[in-house]
């Protein structure tokens, strides 16, 4: 499929943007859609709106005309994070993050856009014990312990009603940890990023830390992945995403051994992921955990320069 024009749903958020700036980069028009957006000079078409807003979406799909749509939208108003956000405000997340989403497949298909890919996230998946084998495939079902994750899990369910009831191609990537410079929420990451911070500060840092591992990616690598399902309407139907296989001792380690961490058993909340089916598609993580902290921290030193 040849793709000459893209709007990203949610495009003012980390992952999203970073889809658009790619998309630009590459000479793909680009056009964001959420709330609170406003014209800039950065090469994107800016929309504001939400989705879940009756018949404005589908005005602007008629303006814009994308050929495909990405979905990186979320409720995170409060910048607390998503998951903490859907806890605290369940019917809102489930509104925004599987209500909107579904608004959004009704006009892609009353306005003839037939490729949406959504980001979607691991935390579907239940506890690891639920599970036979330590790495879980697109096979394993569904069992969020959260509302976060009901609410992807519903979002999952309102794409299976965009293929079998509307007729659209549609890919959902599921998502682990997002990291990387320009993350403006920490809510998951909140561990990561007091680590980082006194790595920065160069303080004395002392943390007792899960040992169990679990799968991130590096921010550009997730828009490297939904760029290119948007331009795949063959991809599956879902797909999981690894990336980088971490541990927080690992990232200590990596930081230098500034700080100073001990490793304390407990069960994972989450199943660590295959994702050999996405990688057969072309793609593998380029970026790895020296580049997430290097990047990191280079941010956080130039904006206290600031």
């Amino acid at each position: 499929m040849s793709m000459a024009r893209l709007m990203v749903v949610g495009g003012g958020g980390f992952v999203g943007g970073r889809v658009l700036r790619l998309a630009v980069a590459r000479g793909i028009a680009a056009a964001s859609f959420g709330p609170g957006e406003v014209p800039s000079d950065d090469g994107v078409a800016r929309f504001e709106g939400a989705a879940e807003e009756p018949g404005r979406f589908a005005a602007v799909l008629r303006d814009f005309a994308p050929d495909a749509v990405i979905w990186a939208a979320g409720h995170n108003p409060s910048g607390d994070g998503l998951a903490r956000t859907a806890l605290s405000d369940p019917a809102r997340a489930v509104a925004v993050n599987a209500g909107g989403f579904a608004a959004v497949l009704a006009a892609c298909a009353e306005a003839g856009v037939r490729r949406v890919v959504q980001c979607g996230s691991t935390v579907v998946y239940g506890p690891p014990g639920l599970y036979p084998s330590e790495c879980v495939d697109e096979m394993a079902a569904p069992a969020p312990r959260s509302a976060y994750g009901l609410s992807k899990h519903m979002a999952e369910l309102a794409a299976d009603w965009g293929v079998d009831a509307l007729g659209l191609s549609v890919t959902t990537l599921r998502l682990p940890l997002v990291l990387g410079p320009g993350r403006w929420y920490v809510g998951a990451a909140t561990l990561f990023a007091r680590m980082l911070r006194a790595a920065a500060d160069g303080s004395a840092s002392h943390e007792v830390v899960p040992a169990a591992p679990f799968d991130a990616v590096h921010g550009d690598d997730a828009a490297e992945a939904l760029l290119m399902l948007a331009a795949r309407p063959d991809a599956p139907r879902l797909l999981n995403m690894a990336g980088l296989t971490l541990t927080y001792g690992r990232i200590a380690a990596a930081l230098g051994g500034r700080i100073e961490v001990v490793e304390q058993p407990a069960p994972a909340d989450l199943p660590l992921v295959d994702d050999s089916r996405l990688r057969t598609l072309g793609w593998a993580p380029c970026r790895a955990l020296d580049a997430i902290l290097s990047e990191t921290l280079h941010e956080m030193t130039m904006k206290e320069k600031a």
